[in-house]
């Protein structure tokens, strides 16, 4: 059953955590609530702090996860209007709608926290219910903070509510930020639970906090400090594998011993932009890319490159990686009580689809209450795996670690396949092969192509010809053969960089110069 304590939106809250002039704070309004009226007990407390976890959720469509898989090499979306497109072909621009969104997102976020932290201090509650609220806020702060500079590189750093005259700010250098960054998350991580129960699961949690600072240091190549932090999270022995992989991504098996955060939704307060249903089902712009497909190994462990693997590319499914059937909907497959016959649909180019998150068959395609898994056990795995790689290790610990990733699909260790006594560039080539058929259609790919700065991921997209998987009758005459589906090229002048926005910019010529390419 749902818990109780999830993200709420409320006018409320909108109009208790916006308020910018110094002016307003200053008055107690007969028409609304205020910081001044609002902070008095536990329970307007915890509302308030609820308005920051809101901030969290998607708030436009190429926010949302699935359209990070979109802009990388393991998906495509060919509607424009959902801005994936234009990102993943290296075409945004200042005026685009992703970079807006993010932005717009992160520092929603930013503000109410800044707001809160102001706000409760004064609050008539125990420093005991304020310390941990305060912890969760400095949290999301960082969150938020970590997120941009990934993105946009140096960034405003904003750390308390500015009135509008000192709202004019500069960009703070990257290192500066992370700084923060890294002290929000240290003290944060110092004041939170390791666990909760109840109405309050969904809350930030110690594990989530050194979780999510081990991500932002592998971000900034802070090799020892990010193997630490994720050592730190896995010697909590608060998580482990959940063991269908299958269903750790159903709200049947929502807040499972996998998940470290997420977003927790209700149908007060369902999927937004628009449900997965909606998306995967109805609206065929989701596309699985033959590249991502191509990428699943066979159960013997061996890519289908390999000339004794067994791969028959007339019966490319049999014997594959089970994350693939379990993240795909492949050619020839059911999804929901349907076949899924590519020619059938005019776009879906790649002619394949996603299946993970998916659910067919509910009472309504835009309402979809299932939780988005943020952060869980196995990027902790193998986040620590890759932090030790890249620091120059070879030790035994990385393949234990890629292992126990395989092994919750029942796929070969590396021993028994790769072999022994790898050195960095393989075990790195192992490590990140692992990473994109574990967290295919999470929203992960694209950051992690963003890290590791490999222009050989942008690359042209490949999907099925359709014309020829066309007699839903006949399956047995359908041939497999790949074609290409649009043009894609790496744009050195901009880089790996995002625009500032250039609204914010018209408003604040301190944000000046944009990044490069820009």
């Amino acid at each position: 059953m749902k818990n109780q304590y999830k993200i709420i939106t409320s006018f409320l809250l909108l109009t208790i955590l916006f308020s910018c002039s110094e002016d307003l704070l200053d008055k107690t309004p007969k028409d609304r609530l205020s910081p001044s009226t609002f902070f008095q007990d536990e329970t307007q407390c915890k509302m308030a702090l609820m308005g920051i976890y809101n901030a969290i959720q998607p708030n436009a469509t190429p926010t949302h996860f699935y359209q990070f898989e979109f802009m990388s090499d393991n998906g495509y979306c060919q509607a424009a209007w959902q801005g994936s497109n234009e990102v993943g072909s290296w075409n945004t621009n200042s005026n685009s709608w992703a970079p807006g969104a993010k932005w717009s997102m992160d520092y929603a976020i930013i503000a109410r926290a800044n707001e809160f932290m102001q706000d409760i201090a004064a609050a008539s509650v125990s420093d005991a219910v304020k310390a941990p609220m305060v912890a969760e806020a400095k949290f999301l702060r960082a969150y938020a903070y970590a997120d941009l500079i990934t993105y946009f590189g140096d960034v405003p750093l904003i750390t308390k509510v500015l009135p509008l005259a000192d709202a004019y700010v500069k960009r703070t250098p990257k290192s500066e930020v992370l700084t923060q960054i890294l002290a929000d998350y240290t003290e944060a991580a110092n004041a939170l639970p390791t666990s909760y129960s109840g109405s309050n699961v969904g809350r930030v949690t110690k594990g989530a906090v050194l979780a999510y600072k081990a991500k932002i240091l592998l971000h900034n190549q802070k090799w020892a400090e990010a193997a630490q932090a994720a050592k730190e999270v896995l010697d909590l022995k608060l998580y482990g594998f959940f063991p269908n992989y299958a269903d750790l991504f159903t709200e049947a098996r929502e807040n499972n011993v996998e998940v470290i955060f997420d977003i927790q939704y209700t149908v007060s307060q369902s999927q937004p932009w628009p449900a997965e249903p909606f998306v995967l089902g109805t609206w065929q712009t989701s596309n699985i890319t033959a590249d991502m497909i191509n990428s699943y190994y066979m159960t013997n462990g061996k890519p289908i490159t390999d000339p004794t693997s067994g791969y028959n590319d007339q019966d490319p499914y049999t014997n594959r990686d089970p994350r693939l059937a379990a993240t795909v909907v492949l050619p020839g497959s059911k999804f929901g009580t349907s076949t899924f016959i590519p020619a059938s649909y005019a776009e879906y180019p790649c002619g394949a689809k996603p299946r993970k998150y998916a659910e067919y068959g509910v009472a309504d395609v835009n309402i979809s209450t299932l939780n988005t898994i943020l952060m869980r056990y196995a990027d902790i795995c193998l986040m620590r795996a890759e932090a030790l790689i890249e620091s120059g290790s070879t030790a035994q610990e990385i393949y234990d670690l890629i292992n126990l990733v395989r092994a919750r699909v029942g796929m070969p260790t590396v021993e028994s396949v790769e072999g022994t006594g790898l050195n960095q560039a393989q075990l790195r080539q192992i490590l990140r092969h692992e990473r994109r058929v574990e967290f295919c259609m999470e929203g992960t790919r694209y950051a992690d192509m963003l890290r590791w700065k490999d222009t050989s991921l942008v690359h042209d997209v490949y999907g099925y010809d359709k014309s020829k998987l066309s007699d839903p009758t006949n399956p047995a005459k359908w041939v497999f053969s790949q074609i290409k589906i649009a043009t894609t090229t790496f744009n050195a002048t901009k880089g790996w960089l995002w625009p500032i926005p250039q609204g914010d910019i018209n408003i604040n010529k301190n944000l000046l110069p944009n990044n490069p390419g820009y």
